[in-house]
């Protein structure tokens, strides 16, 4: 007789609410790109694809999806963190907090997750349909994505450039 699921616990909603405070953070200081609208269109459907794909991964105790999500979490954290000392403005320095706040309760809830009862019984690859429905966690992540392929670049954004030489 197969085991029952256990519940799904707190620590991936503080993931998944976190995730969508930071992104939602992100909007407020930066507002929408200011690409065409084709582009910009394309780019939050990508990023729902991308980071609901993931996030369904995560929740399911994927091992590379989860890698993925350690480091994307991680670098939020350093690029708060960052922003927390480098602030030049009272206003930037509190979005920065707030930021890094997001970040923090982000990397916690995924370090309890794994820790967690439904991570290790996701771990044994029961089938999908077992266990408490995750399509609202699965949607938080989609909207993630969709936020973050909205998103523009602030002042600080990041600008490259690379030069080919053939010859």
């Amino acid at each position: 007789m197969p085991e029952s699921a256990p519940p799904l616990p707190r620590s991936i909603w503080v993931v998944a609410w976190a995730s969508l405070a930071g992104q939602a953070l992100l909007v407020l200081r930066d507002g929408g790109r200011v690409d065409d609208d084709v582009s910009q269109v394309v780019s939050m459907v990508l990023g729902a694809l991308l980071v609901g794909y993931v996030s369904a991964g995560v929740v399911r105790a994927r091992r590379i999806r989860i890698v993925l999500a350690w480091v994307v979490l991680t670098l939020g954290f350093v690029g708060g963190l960052a922003e927390v000392i480098w602030a030049h403005d009272p206003g930037g320095l509190v979005h920065a907090v707030l930021m890094l706040a997001a970040s923090v309760a982000s990397l916690l809830g995924l370090a309890t997750f794994r820790r967690s009862d439904w991570y290790a019984w996701q771990r044994t690859r029961p089938a999908a349909r077992e266990g408490p429905p995750i399509g609202q966690l699965i949607a938080i992540g989609v909207l993630v994505g969709a936020l973050g392929g909205y998103v523009g670049l602030g002042d600080g954004g990041v600008s490259m450039r690379v030069n080919v030489d053939v010859g």
